[in-house]
């Protein structure tokens, strides 16, 4: 339930919700109303607008005027917008909530009453699904040289199911039960406030993808514990409205992988992330090879295996392409340029 806009700035609520929004005005609104229908806690709304140029800031003022709106006059990313929400929050607990998800019941208050009863753990997500049902794979082990061969190579077909589903995660399990993980994807991450005063949040070098990764391994290395916990709810994520506005297939992949590169190379430095880099690329290698081969038989779904020959073959060229490690994320300027000119 929000509080009224009169209300005292001051006064502390129990749940802080901040969406960083760009160009997703009617996505932002469904959210909203969901919110505001649903939740049975009381809470503040944020929405930090990334100088959206489709009327969203606007919609917030006059259809929404109990939520909080900052409003940046240039797209400073993901990141940077996720720390304004957060450091002019006055909540228990902080929710990141991406603008193109909505919610069907009170998922968000048990999850909040979930964390509260939990003082062992210091993030939390739950399930995300697309609007007709299918899961999304949110939680993640670590970006790891040995869960890269392990997977791209196709190891882990070697290792029993149960086995196989706790050393990757992702889409390697069921998702039937409470599991700590190593990292949760951006689009929904609830924590306790003192998480972000004493990690400072997102590294603000990224711009977009791969600042979840890196702060929540970061987060672990400080001794946090991280739980997904698919049986508190469900949670629908439209999914990447922004990126699909102004990005091609291609761009995504890249941009994602990129991302993960940067989150690497900023927990581990340098000359890790060169080994990192060869393990990706040695893996997307093979698995170009195989899935070009399948399709050149033509058994089986010829079609899957020449979409995935494509994908391949786009991450090779990624990984080949000349790139000095520096030990740190991927440029926000170089980011946020291709953002303003719309060649995302």
């Amino acid at each position: 339930m929000l509080p009224g806009a009169d209300e005292p700035s001051a006064h502390p609520v129990a749940l802080s919700v901040v969406i960083v929004s760009w160009n997703s005005r009617e996505e932002l609104a469904s959210c909203i109303s969901s919110l505001v229908k649903f939740t049975s806690i009381d809470l503040e709304v944020i929405v930090v607008d990334n100088a959206s140029s489709d009327g969203s800031a606007e919609l917030i003022r006059s259809t929404f005027p109990s939520v909080r709106l900052i409003a940046n006059t240039a797209n400073l990313g993901f990141a940077r917008a996720c720390n304004q929400g957060m450091a002019g929050s006055r909540g228990h607990q902080i929710l990141l909530l991406n603008s193109d998800t909505y919610v069907a019941d009170d998922v968000i208050g048990r999850a909040v009453r979930m964390l509260e009863s939990r003082p062992d753990i210091g993030m939390l997500g739950v399930e995300l699904c697309f609007p007709d049902g299918r899961r999304q794979h949110t939680a993640a082990r670590a970006l790891s040289i040995r869960r890269s061969l392990l997977e791209r190579l196709w190891l882990y077909k070697l290792l029993p199911d149960e086995r196989r589903g706790e050393a990757l995660l992702g889409a390697y399990w069921e998702e039937d039960r409470d599991v700590e993980v190593d990292w949760l994807a951006g689009a929904f991450l609830l924590l306790r406030r003192e998480l972000f005063e004493q990690s400072g949040g997102f590294d603000e070098r990224f711009f977009m993808y791969g600042e979840d990764s890196e702060w929540c391994m970061r987060l672990g290395n400080l001794g946090y514990t991280i739980l997904y916990a698919p049986r508190v709810g469900v949670v629908y994520h439209v999914g990447a409205v922004s990126a699909h506005a102004v990005w091609t297939e291609k761009e995504r992949l890249r941009r994602c992988h990129e991302g993960g590169l940067g989150a690497y190379s900023a927990l581990y430095g340098r000359r890790r992330a060169v080994l990192y880099r060869l393990a990706e690329l040695s893996g997307v290698t093979v698995r170009g090879t195989v899935y070009r081969l399948a399709s050149l038989v033509g058994t089986g779904d010829a079609g899957y295996y020449r979409r995935q020959a494509v994908s391949y073959r786009w991450l090779v060229e990624f990984y080949l392409q000349p790139r000095r490690e520096t030990g740190g994320a991927p440029s926000a300027l170089s980011y946020r340029a291709s953002a303003e000119s719309g060649s995302q």
